[in-house]
């Protein structure tokens, strides 16, 4: 069994955290599947889907085996409640929304992944399916480095030797080299453009937001289906909204949003093994 040092460390809890996300993959789930994916006992994964179901977060029919229930929504949402930033954020891209009429979202860092906080989509991108709390790959999407590139060299060193910088589509760009060229050019252009990298479908522009320190904390973007536009009418039709979204928001980010460590993936499901 893989240890931790943390003598606060629960290991019961991380053992529910580990069923819950095991249960928000798409699919059907049964006590079997929940204990291939976690590598949890399965009297464990059984006793922690029977508590969630007992609490209201989960459920299980005949047909279908266990799913989450509307009511874990609750646990994210107070995460998107408990800062008046969220509500400014949220108008914000609801005015950015307005005027490219394109899909927006705005993302921050969890791990070696750009995670979606809030999102509005078109009606042109169905392909991805992104919503909110949806987790992309931050060096091959716009959003992930409109952040990196203006992170520190020592963090681009650990974040580029432990992210798994795997090819998702001919274009992606997952060389160490070319990586650090490509969050040169954000940190000098101020933005990103990925075209067809995490899909090939889609291209993305997006632009950094700061909190009250001036780090780069999260970043706004805009898709929209790949080849619709040059990269230079993009920037053109889009960058500036953008930024102006990005500077009503500059100084009220969290300064714990800041990626300063990468989190290295624990093994073996979170040292929850037994």
């Amino acid at each position: 069994m893989t240890t931790t040092d943390n003598d606060g460390f629960v290991r019961s809890f991380a053992r529910g955290l580990a069923v819950i996300h095991a249960l928000g993959r798409s699919g059907t789930h049964t006590v079997a599947s929940i204990t291939a994916s976690t590598g949890l006992p399965r009297t464990v994964v059984r006793r922690i889907l029977l508590t969630l179901c007992e609490l209201g977060y989960a459920a299980e029919s005949e047909t279908r085996g266990f799913r989450l229930t509307p009511k874990i929504l609750t646990l994210g949402m107070t995460y998107l409640t408990s800062l008046p930033f969220w509500g400014h954020a949220q108008r914000a891209l609801e005015t950015l929304w307005t005027q490219v009429t394109e899909s927006c979202g705005m993302c921050v860092f969890d791990g070696h992944d750009a995670v979606y906080v809030l999102r509005i989509p078109s009606l042109k991108i169905r392909s991805l399916g992104l919503g909110v709390g949806s987790h992309v790959p931050a060096f091959a999407t716009a959003p992930g480095r409109a952040v990196l590139g203006f992170q520190t060299t020592e963090f681009l060193s650990q974040f580029l030797d432990e992210a798994s910088l795997r090819a998702y589509t001919d274009r992606t760009v997952h060389d160490k080299a070319a990586l650090l060229e490509a969050f040169a050019a954000v940190r000098r252009d101020g933005y990103a453009w990925v075209d067809g990298e995490f899909d090939q479908h889609i291209a993305g522009l997006a632009v950094p937001v700061r909190d009250e320190h001036h780090n780069v904390v999260a970043s706004i973007s805009v898709n929209l289906p790949s080849g619709e536009v040059t990269r230079e009418e993009a920037v053109k039709r889009f960058l500036p909204p953008l930024r102006a979204a990005a500077e009503q928001l500059t100084g009220l980010a969290p300064a714990f949003l800041n990626p300063v460590v990468v989190p290295t993936q624990r093994e073996a499901a979170v040292s929850m093994q037994a």
